[in-house]
């Protein structure tokens, strides 16, 4: 048998729930289980999770979207980690320096294409 917890969650992520779930029963006409992705892949005619590509082309995109600067997108692409001043404590140390040194290369190779 399966063991139920409950975690405490922001009104915003409720919402995004509640949304996922709509959008669940309006593809497939039905109320997804607990075997369902909650986040499924939209253009798949049964409900399985997005792949990892997908899911970071979504991320960039409304991150571009959102004015985020080139270099952290590039970070984020190549380290897998969104780093703010409110998270970097949960971020593994190798995280941390596969973050920062992607930084430095992309300001590396965007500074070395402006010289002339």
């Amino acid at each position: 048998m399966r063991k139920t917890i409950s975690i405490p969650i922001s009104p915003e992520l409720a919402a995004e729930l509640e949304s996922a779930r709509g959008e669940f029963v309006q593809k497939f006409g039905r109320e997804p289980t607990g075997e369902d992705p909650i986040f499924f892949d939209p253009d798949c005619d049964t409900p399985v999770a997005m792949s990892e590509e997908k899911v970071t082309a979504m991320i960039v995109e409304a991150a571009r979207e959102a004015g985020i600067r080139e270099e952290l997108i590039y970070a984020f692409e190549k380290s897998g980690y969104i780093v703010t001043k409110e998270n970097q404590h949960l971020i593994p140390p190798e995280g941390l320096f596969a973050h920062n040194a992607a930084i430095d290369e992309y300001r590396r190779k965007h500074d070395r294409g402006k010289r002339t």
